[in-house]
């Protein structure tokens, strides 16, 4: 993979990750934390942040990271979609995580090839 490429799917999921991981803190600092959004945002943190480093490293078997990763984005999103008109900065972190599940759909049509 060149490395044009392999930037845009490192800034997408470490712009990803970074939302997430505030969203969580957000929301754990808050008097009544919604679980399942921690949950959420915790995976979909996770999953990106391991993208990140496989990318970083210049792995090329990235194996079911991407899928796992875009999965989790996705998943993130829906939970997010819950609270997006009571809160812009969880519609953000949803509109973030749908980008980043799109841009991961590219690197796995490239993996397959």
């Amino acid at each position: 993979m060149i490395q044009q490429q392999t930037d845009i799917y490192i800034k997408a999921c470490m712009k990803t990750w970074l939302i997430c991981e505030s969203c969580i803190h957000a929301e754990v600092t808050s008097t009544m934390p919604r679980v399942d959004l921690v949950r959420e945002c915790r995976e979909c943190a996770q999953s990106c942040f391991g993208v990140v480093c496989k990318l970083i490293s210049q792995r090329d078997d990235l194996g079911d990271l991407i899928l796992n990763c875009l999965l989790h984005c996705r998943q993130c999103y829906e939970e997010c979609e819950k609270y997006a008109e009571e809160e812009y900065d969880i519609q953000y972190c949803g509109n973030v995580c749908v980008v980043c599940a799109e841009t991961l759909k590219d690197i796995m049509v490239f993996q397959l090839n």
